[in-house]
């Protein structure tokens, strides 16, 4: 086999449900690559495997919230609008959105009281446990916090999100 095919298993390997792909270190030692030039050649096979699939529809992307590289599909504008899981359900989308700015600010963890503050809902519980249903997040009640699963970085470009949020901040 060459690195090529095992990058492409690697890449698209889904570990569970909320989880596709590999981290950076699995894939160096799954293709037993180290030394000083580790991090270059890794660099230079995403890049050259990314090039060769690109006409074939399919896209190398980096999940930042479980640091895994995976495989994707290209998606246009026009698809992606037509795939939202949340075209019906506009709360959920925008309690989903709270509670990743909150994630943010916490490293990771964020308070059901901050969310219900910042989303200004009451009843901010039903749409948690729905989003956790979904697979989006982890919900304890009893210590009232939330964390985010990986699921929500691999159908949304964190670091595109991120970058135009402090851009219309700037403004």
């Amino acid at each position: 086999m060459n690195e090529f095919t095992i990058l492409m298993h690697l890449l698209s390997d889904r570990s569970n449900k909320f989880q596709i792909g590999v981290s950076k270190r699995e894939i160096l030692n799954k293709l037993n690559l180290n030394g000083k030039n580790e991090s270059l050649h890794f660099e230079t096979l995403i890049t050259q495997l990314s090039n060769y699939i690109e006409p074939l529809g399919l896209q190398i992307r980096f999940n930042p919230l479980s640091s895994h590289w995976y495989l994707a599909f290209q998606i246009e504008a026009s698809d992606y609008v037509s795939a939202n899981p949340f075209a019906d359900k506009p709360r959920l989308a925008a309690t989903l959105f709270y509670t990743l700015i909150c994630c943010l600010e916490r490293l990771g963890v964020a308070k059901i009281q901050r969310i219900k503050e910042l989303r200004k809902k009451k009843r901010i519980i039903d749409d948690l446990k729905d989003l956790e249903k979904e697979g989006y997040l982890e919900l304890d009640e009893n210590l009232g916090i939330v964390k985010l699963t990986p699921l929500i970085g691999y159908q949304l470009d964190i670091n595109k999100l991120i970058i135009k949020l402090a851009l219309k901040l700037k403004k």
